[in-house]
């Protein structure tokens, strides 16, 4: 399988944090991370850039594809190659890190042929 796919994710910021109440409140912005994610016949190999900032570190990323594969039960059989972009500001309270997982999880999905409706919390 040699699946494609892309997704975005928009940023957000918080208005009420949820820490203290256990309820909270955010807000969307006009900013957005797209993720590029090409599943490879190589189980276990995730390479990742970030385009935008590519001194940042992929962990997140990785992390992410690693774990959408193994709900799907394809981490021994699939890898995948990741590329993302982004409008965010890093480390401004914007959601970044939020946006990057969430649209890497999607694209992954997707290049899977699977359906994002099918993840069971």
């Amino acid at each position: 399988m040699t699946g494609k796919a892309v997704a975005i994710a928009h940023g957000a910021a918080t208005v009420v944090n949820a820490i203290a109440l256990g309820k909270g409140a955010a807000f969307g912005v006009d900013l957005w991370t797209k993720a590029e994610v090409k599943v490879t016949s190589e189980p276990g190999v995730i390479t990742a850039e970030i385009v935008s900032d590519p001194n940042e570190s992929t962990l997140l990323i990785e992390k992410t594809v690693l774990r959408v594969l193994q709900r799907f039960s394809l981490e021994k059989s699939f890898g995948a190659k990741v590329k993302t972009q982004s409008t965010i500001p890093i480390a401004k309270g914007l959601k970044s890190s939020s946006a990057a997982a969430n649209a890497t999880a999607l694209a992954t999905t997707a290049a899977l042929g699977k359906s994002s409706m099918t993840w069971k919390l």
